[in-house]
């Protein structure tokens, strides 16, 4: 057509053959084409490269503008949407790609866009350029149209909404809600999806603390989501919005949920995290259609054995017991003596924790310290081992292994060795391991199914064998085994372990040692307490500077306790990280991206002396 235009600076393009628009799914995409031209200086740089890996063939350019699929919404009487590049991308569902052009060239500008006509005024240039640096882009595109349908459009506050048709609006989302309840929500009857977040900026005084009967008229809403710390009843009549298909009440004060909460039979995810909830209704676990319940962070006291029938239940450890038996090894019964492991049964441990506090000017937290401070043991490697000792404790290098012990492989291919123990060395250092004999530490690898293994021997050393590498033997994880780490002696002393506070605050400190959480937020007490926690870790990093045993462990998300618990059964607290091996230059272990590497027990296998069911865990950065 002769309206079509494809201007890039000073140069008029024709569209080439193949650009197209598609219809598809209601919605619709471009890829705007022109024709390839021999490159010219004088009108293509910039924003084009002669030497391009997009160019069609070497010395010529052919730009292209390519879209993902898009929507137009029902906030206008006919197709039409207008898209502020980049300011509206990604939030929008409109992507662009440029093609053709000096790499890290970008469109910014205004694309409008209707199912007959594409049209892009703007310009091309880097991020790091302004708009006078920038080159002029005037592309208009005429097409048959297609077919599209249109899209709910989401109001983004109450005024926009409140100007609009009542019954255009049907997606309604406040992100600055100021926990005021308005009767004139009431008036936009479409209503399918509502979202309102207080972001505790309003009067509290105002705030709505019981939502009224009134929002069960809102019949066809199928999404809810409301978050304020002020809402702590919901209303009895819940249960007539039948359509709701999504219902998150999250960081609320709710106390109860009404029993109508049982009529939502549509209802396929049900969000509550952070509320008050001492238990729920039997009937939640009856929801037929409910696929997720999400219920972490509330002060639970029981819970219905109905919650098993639900495919995803989000919750701590410690109240999914309430409704599901997750024990490790219930047919197993044997003493326990957890005190053994932690530093304040040891006047040892207790005067080397006071004093470290001390030190950092931390004393004000010694009372939950105390607490979560576990006895450890530091292991340093110091010098390469000369295996003149057999037996000795070592990291790395190869182990010394009795009669009747074979090293562990995979259809031939060894496991790699991590370390060797000489537990009666390290027996007056502590009370919760076997007293004589000597652990043995392999993993097949690095990746999720690999296995581990840690062998227990109380042969004597005169019956030790130094193990020798087979020759071209390979790895189970594809190295060859001249790759090995190299084995290096190591110092071992006792030390306090403390928590981890990276991401403490989800249910791991509560009640008094909450006040733990005061050091992660301020500047002076957190670095005070890495310097702590290098201290006593032996080592200049900030956090797991020594292989530890018996240690808490950084951690991203999970620990390498919840971890165990959540694949293996029992409690987080009742697995021991048995070893947490460090990244560590001198034998040559490198865990992902600088990491850790810990092998976990079960308290009820530690206290047999089985090593069998050893779980492992990688935390890394």
């Amino acid at each position: 057509m002769s309206s079509n235009k494809f201007q890039i600076g000073k140069c008029a393009f024709e569209f080439a053959p193949d650009t197209h628009v598609v219809f598809e799914d209601g919605g619709m995409s471009f890829e705007l084409k022109a024709r390839p031209v021999a490159f010219d200086k004088a009108l293509h740089a910039p924003p084009f490269d002669p030497e391009g890996s997009d160019n069609p063939a070497p010395g010529q350019v052919a730009p292209s503008f390519r879209s993902s699929t898009f929507h137009f919404h029902d906030n206008h009487d006919t197709p039409h949407r207008r898209v502020r590049y980049l300011k509206d991308q990604p939030t929008h569902g409109f992507y662009l790609w440029e093609k053709g052009f000096d790499f890290g060239t970008r469109f910014f500008g205004e694309i409008d866009l209707q199912p007959d006509r594409i049209e892009m005024h703007g310009l091309l240039r880097h991020d790091y350029e302004t708009d006078e640096e920038g080159v002029a882009v005037d592309v208009v595109w005429h097409c048959t149209p297609g077919e599209v349908k249109l899209r709910a459009h989401t109001y983004g506050s109450f005024d926009e909404a409140m100007a609009a048709p009542p019954e255009r609006v049907r997606r309604l989302i406040i992100s600055h809600w100021d926990a005021v309840w308005r009767e004139e929500l009431l008036r936009f009857t479409q209503l399918e999806f509502l979202s309102m977040e207080d972001l505790w900026t309003g009067n509290p005084e105002k705030a709505v603390t019981a939502l009224p009967e009134s929002l069960c008229t809102l019949t066809r809403l199928r999404e809810l989501h409301l978050r304020s710390r002020h809402i702590a009843r919901l209303p009895e009549s819940l249960g007539t919005l039948e359509s709701l298909e999504v219902l998150s009440l999250q960081y609320c004060q709710i106390e109860t949920l009404p029993d109508s909460i049982g009529e939502l039979v549509h209802l396929q995810r049900l969000l509550l995290d952070g509320n008050q909830l001492k238990t729920l209704p039997e009937s939640v676990g009856h929801l037929p259609a409910l696929q997720l319940l999400s219920i972490n962070r509330n002060p639970f006291e029981s819970l219905p054995a109905s919650l098993r029938n639900i495919a995803k239940v989000n919750i701590e450890r410690k109240n999914e017991a309430l409704f599901r038996d997750i024990r490790y090894r219930p047919d197993v019964e044997v003493a326990i003596d957890r005190e053994a492991f932690m530093a304040r049964n040891s006047p040892r441990h207790v005067a080397l924790l006071s004093d470290a506090l001390a030190r950092h000017d931390l004393k004000a937290y010694e009372g939950p310290l105390r607490r979560h401070a576990r006895q450890a043991l530091r292991l340093r490697t110091t010098e390469p081992e000369d295996h003149a000792t057999p037996g000795s404790t070592r990291i790395g290098g190869t182990p010394d292994l009795p009669p009747g012990i074979d090293y562990p492989a995979t259809d031939g291919k060894l496991w790699r060795f991590y370390a060797q123990i000489d537990l009666a060395e390290i027996a007056g250092l502590q009370s919760w391991l076997p007293r004589t004999g000597r652990l043995y530490f392999f993993g097949e690898g690095q990746e999720e199914g690999d296995g581990v293994r840690v062998l227990h021997s109380n042969a004597p050393a005169a019956d030790l064998q130094p193990y020798a590498w087979p020759e071209g033997a390979e790895f189970a994880d594809g190295s060859d085994v001249s790759d090995a780490h190299e084995g290096y002696k190591v110092r071992i002393d006792a030390t306090v372990s403390l928590p981890n506070l990276y991401n403490a605050g989800g249910g791991r400190l509560s009640g008094e040692d909450a006040s733990l959480l005061e050091i992660d937020r301020d500047d002076k007490l957190q670095e005070a307490y890495w310097a702590l926690e290098a201290e006593l870790a032996g080592d200049g990093e900030r956090r797991n500077g020594a292989h530890l045993m018996n240690a808490h462990v950084f951690t991203q998300h999970e620990n390498p306790q919840e971890q165990a618990s959540r694949e293996r059964g029992g409690l987080p607290q009742e697995w021991i990280n048995l070893l947490t091996l460090d990244s560590d230059n001198k034998p040559g272990f490198c865990f992902w991206d600088a990491g850790t590497f810990t092998f976990s027990i079960h308290e009820k296998d530690l206290a047999l002396g089985d090593f069998s069911r050893v779980h492992w865990s990688l935390e890394s950065s």
